[in-house]
């Protein structure tokens, strides 16, 4: 075992390699750091599409493709990518070497519906190789099962491999490096006037994670608590220094950032009496997992992924019968709204004002929970509504 700062772990995402050039540049930024004499692990992502493409030629043979097939096709795009990388650093005069789930025995447990890695089985031999200005470029996204089989660790799960890496080798720093130098109050993109956040908790990233900010997996966020590790993200094109992510944050910025999802569908139960809403209240457990619960005198709302839709769906159509409410609406066009800050926590008064200006930007369904508020927004209200919350509770 190393010593934390002994060893670097970094990772690239796909856009961060998403073609030869892109890759050459990266290995510049590798190649600077190892030749002032750290070990280095690099986890890389498959280039750019690659994945959504491998998915698409399977289905081209297969409607419905064995998901053991399917994960050994998919596996396969970061495994060119960490050759690729190993020899473009082998080519600035590195010692690099590639890495893959069976080379390494990166060994995976079925956790829920998606593949987590439990241990690297090769762990002395990746030490040994680790030696002052060397790099492992190692393959992202992938594990194997006892019996030898290739798994995926799902969407993003590169992030997840790095972050692992780092918990097997005793260091409490990951950097991932993507196309954004950080986690911003807004997405660049849609709000031009959106800031850096400098200093995020694990536990504000893990929210924002869940309500659509996609520059960190949730599963990568949360092993990175579990284990102290602070994560760095930073940009691929630039020196910049970028968000970093750890148990602390910055409690001084309330607010940390708005983001918004369109994967959550909403359904409203109306026409209840206050003792069915209490009712309905004082269920402690839905058989499907909400992502927002909202109550008024006669209603009850609730909002879910689009996987739980038939689960969610079907009880509130029987439970709706079962108290003889009035009605049943189905939203599938509204996108969800979440800012997040430790502030939200503890400061009533500013939920409430965000609560209060929900009603302005179009808002149907509401929840202030924890370090959260979030709102169901018609789809054609939401640039609207991201300019109005942004200008009021982030600048």
């Amino acid at each position: 075992m190393f010593k934390n700062g002994q060893v670097l772990i970094q990772k690239f995402g796909g856009s961060s390699v998403a073609s030869v050039e892109r890759i050459k540049n990266a290995a510049v930024k590798i190649a600077e750091k190892a030749k002032r004499g750290y070990p280095m692990v690099v986890v890389i992502s498959a280039m750019g599409d690659t994945t959504d493409e491998l998915i698409a030629l399977i289905h081209k043979i297969s409607t419905f493709p064995d998901r053991r097939e399917l994960d050994h096709v998919m596996a396969t795009g970061e495994m060119v990518s960490a050759s690729l990388m190993a020899s473009a650093l082998t080519e600035l005069g590195v010692k690099a070497k590639s890495f893959n789930a069976f080379n390494l025995q990166l060994f995976s447990e079925l956790c829920g519906s998606d593949y987590c890695i439990t241990k690297i089985g090769r762990q002395k031999e990746f030490e040994e190789f680790l030696q002052p200005s060397s790099v492992a470029v190692v393959a992202g996204f992938q594990g194997i099962t006892n019996e030898g089989d290739l798994t995926t660790l799902g969407r993003g799960g590169s992030d997840l491999t790095a972050v692992v890496m780092a918990r097997e080798l005793g260091q409490k720093v990951c950097e991932k490096y993507t196309d954004e130098d950080g986690v911003y109050t807004a997405d660049p993109r849609i709000i031009p006037a959106a800031g850096k956040v400098w200093h995020l908790s694990y536990d504000e990233m893990l929210t924002l994670a869940h309500f659509g900010n996609g520059i960190l997996h949730p599963r990568a966020i949360s092993l990175a608590k579990e284990s102290d590790i602070r994560l760095h993200v930073r940009s691929s094109f630039s020196n910049v220094e970028g968000s970093v992510i750890g148990p602390d944050g910055d409690d001084s910025v309330l607010v940390k950032s708005i983001t918004c999802c369109k994967k959550f569908i909403y359904v409203r139960i109306n026409g209840l009496t206050l003792d069915s809403v209490n009712e309905i209240k004082s269920i402690r457990e839905f058989p499907f997992k909400t992502v927002i619960v909202e109550f008024s005198e006669n209603s009850a709302a609730f909002g879910f992924a689009r996987e739980e839709a038939f689960e969610a769906i079907t009880y509130c159509w029987e439970k709706a019968a079962e108290l003889n409410a009035e009605n049943v609406e189905c939203f599938s066009d509204l996108t969800t709204i979440t800012l997040v800050g430790s502030g939200l926590s503890y400061d009533n008064k500013l939920a409430e004002d965000i609560l209060d200006s929900c009603e302005k930007c179009g808002g149907i369904i509401k929840q202030h929970d924890r370090l959260r508020v979030s709102m169901a927004v018609p789809k054609d209200l939401v640039s609207k509504a991201l300019a109005l919350l942004h200008g009021s509770f982030l600048q």
